[in-house]
């Protein structure tokens, strides 16, 4: 079993991500503009250490952290998922559809921290990882 974090460190990391995701420093770009998404894509791809991997590369590492504590959004897309897997021959499909269905949650987390526009839904979505957690915290104790 991995650590559970604590109320404090999963705070820390949340305002972390929601920094990351809002407040990213692109300012290295400032006399750099991107005539179409080709060019954009191309510039991700091509150039080292790029604003745009960097951010990338900090997001994925805030997620692994979090993922725990990630809702799983609605309870239809849990429903789905267990109709799926219910169809699943071999432990490899599973594993490709759990991949696929936590890809797809990392992503649409990430966005619902972008379309946040009140402190009160941030507390919110907040308070909902935080109940994640204390769920896993009482689990793991009560295993013990």
């Amino acid at each position: 079993m991995t650590n559970i974090l604590t109320s404090e460190q999963l705070s820390d990391e949340l305002n972390k991500l929601k920094a990351l995701i809002n407040d990213f420093d692109y300012s290295e770009l400032k006399n750099v503009t991107f005539l179409n998404l080709e060019s954009l894509y191309t510039y991700i791809a091509e150039v080292e250490d790029n604003p745009f991997q960097r951010q990338y590369e900090a997001l994925q590492a805030s997620l692994d952290i979090l993922e725990p504590y990630i809702p799983f959004a609605t309870g239809e897309r849990a429903r789905d998922f267990l109709i799926q897997a219910s169809q699943m021959n071999t432990d490899e499909e599973i594993e490709y559809l759990k991949q696929d269905y936590l890809d797809r949650m990392r992503l649409e987390f990430v966005n619902t921290i972008r379309m946040i526009q009140s402190e009160d839904e941030w507390k919110y979505l907040t308070q909902i990882c935080e109940t994640i957690r204390q769920s896993k915290e009482n689990n793991f104790m009560y295993q013990y």
